[in-house]
Formats: structure tokens, C-alpha cells, sequence
């Protein structure tokens, strides 16, 4: 029954890992860019959760996040549009530094604001409460992060192939400069692609907020988990993001019953630096043939 649970944790907060890791996927499957600041993101989603929540005087962290989210989408569209992209035609170096001196400001930023201490808990029952279903504990915010996780990946998958802009982004991401030629706007649809994750990256912060400790300088953290998740499931593919989440999460659960729980991140990194042996582009990534 160990096993069992073990198993049902591992991969249930492999989902919360997926939801956090499917907003850098969208940067890069698009822009081929590796956002630094995402991690940062993630944070700044639950601190802007917990200022409305203040401001209405109360309300379900998840509800609230929606509304952080739209605003944080709506931030970080002219970031995107009038400092970030203008450096991308100077290679790829420019850009994730200046993403990650974004990242540096948004930290700065939260703990001049908050100051260094965690982010305080939200008292909902989801948060805490275990479920046991034939004797396996399973814990309810886990659950929801996983089946946000998955109407996440099945709704940008049909944004991107159903929709208008998806068309857009799929034209931009494979050719930006023929995108352009045939009338498409690269640099308003790479600001909305950033948006989107941003909205993205806001949702998943609540629910880390909701499960961890969070603190202004989190993001790190969790960018590092975020990016092995990508890097195993495969840079920009978003079933590969959730697959990757769900292994990250059972490598981390099981070595950390087995080992022991300090050693968590060196066999996770460890896990990665394999994978990337055998498969350099990730398990999920398409490889273009010759």
C-alpha cells in the first residue's frame, strides 16, 4: 500500500509540476526563448492573488488568481512587446538576459514591498484536506493542480491548432520572418503569446502557494523545477510538459523515500542529465530530419 501511495503522490504533484513548467513550454515552443523570469511569474501570480484578495477583503485564492492572472497578462504584454522583443533579432543571449533582469526587478521588487517573509497561508479546506480512497491518501490540492494541469494542455493545444491566433503562433514559431512577409504581426502575436503564459504561470503560482511556502525569492526554485520538467518532456511540447511533470514527480517522491529527502534534487537533476544523454531534445521532442 506504501508503494501505492507513493506512486498516486508522485504523480499527482508531478501535475502540479507540469501546470507550473506549461508557461515556459508556450515562450519556447514559439519564441525559442528561455524565459528566466518565469519563476519569478509563478511568484508574482500568488502575490498579486493575495492583494486582491486583501483589497475585496476575502475570496477562494483560485477564483481571486483568475483575476491576477488577466492582470498579469495584461502587465507583461508591453514588457514582451517593447523590451524583450526588440533584442531578440540580436541572437539568443539578449533576451534571456534581459529576462532575467526582469526577474531580478520582480524580486526586488516583492521584497521591498513584502519584505523577505513567506507569503501567508490561505485557510481553505482544499489545502489541507486528504482524501483516502481504498486506504491511498491523496491530497485534494494536488488533485485539482493535476486536473488544471490537463484542461490547461487540452485547451492552448486547441487554441493552437483551432484557432485563428494558433495559426498565427504555429506561422510565427516555424518561420518569423516569413509569418511577417505574409502579413502576420510577429511582435504583437510573441506579446500575447507572453501574456498567455504569464496568465498561465499566475494560475499554477496560486496553486504552489497553496501546497508550499512561498517567499520573494521562490521563483528560482522553481524555475529550476520547471525548466527539467520542459527540458525531459521536450523543449515547447506541451503533452510532453505534462508527461515530464508526472516523472519528475514520481522520480522526486521516490527518491526521496528510498534515499532520502535531501538527495530529492540531485536525483531529479540526475534523472535529466540520463534522459539528455539518450535524448538530447527531450523524450517528446520533434527532431527535424535532414
Amino acid at each position: 500500500m506504501d508503494f501505492v501511495n507513493n506512486l498516486v503522490s508522485g504523480l499527482l504533484l508531478g501535475g502540479l509540476y507540469a501546470v507550473a513548467a506549461l508557461g515556459l513550454s508556450i515562450v519556447f515552443g514559439t519564441m525559442k526563448l528561455v524565459n528566466l523570469m518565469h519563476g519569478q511569474l509563478l511568484i508574482l501570480g500568488a502575490y498579486l492573488t493575495s492583494m486582491l484578495i486583501a483589497v475585496i477583503g476575502g475570496g477562494d485564492p483560485l477564483l481571486v488568481g483568475i483575476a491576477a492572472a488577466a492582470i498579469l497578462a495584461v502587465l507583461i504584454y508591453p514588457v514582451q512587446r517593447y523590451i524583450i522583443t526588440p533584442v531578440m533579432a540580436q541572437g539568443e543571449e539578449p533576451p534571456m538576459t534581459v529576462t532575467f533582469g526582469i526577474s531580478v526587478v520582480i524580486t526586488t521588487l516583492l521584497i521591498i514591498i513584502f519584505k523577505s517573509s513567506p507569503l501567508p497561508t490561505w485557510t481553505v479546506d482544499y489545502a489541507t484536506t486528504q482524501w483516502e480512497i481504498f486506504g491511498v491518501r491523496i491530497r485534494e490540492i494536488y488533485v485539482i493542480a493535476t486536473g488544471i494541469a490537463l484542461l490547461f494542455v487540452l485547451a492552448l493545444m486547441w487554441i493552437l491548432k483551432r484557432t485563428a491566433f494558433g495559426r498565427q503562433v504555429r506561422a510565427a514559431s516555424i518561420d518569423a520572418e516569413a509569418a511577417g512577409l505574409v502579413g502576420i504581426d510577429v511582435k504583437k502575436t510573441y506579446a500575447r503569446v507572453m501574456s498567455l503564459s504569464s496568465f498561465v504561470a499566475a494560475i499554477a503560482g496560486v496553486l504552489i502557494a497553496l501546497s508550499f511556502s512561498v517567499a520573494p525569492t521562490t521563483g528560482t526554485g522553481w524555475l529550476l523545477r520547471a525548466f527539467t520538467v520542459v527540458v525531459i518532456g521536450g523543449l515547447g511540447s506541451l503533452p510532453g510538459t505534462l508527461i515530464g511533470g508526472f516523472i519528475v514527480g514520481l522520480v522526486e517522491t521516490a527518491g526521496a523515500v528510498w534515499i532520502g529527502p535531501q538527495y530529492r534534487d540531485v536525483i531529479v537533476f540526475g534523472v535529466l542529465v540520463v534522459i539528455l544523454l539518450v535524448r538530447p531534445n527531450g523524450l517528446f521532442a520533434k527532431v527535424a530530419k535532414a
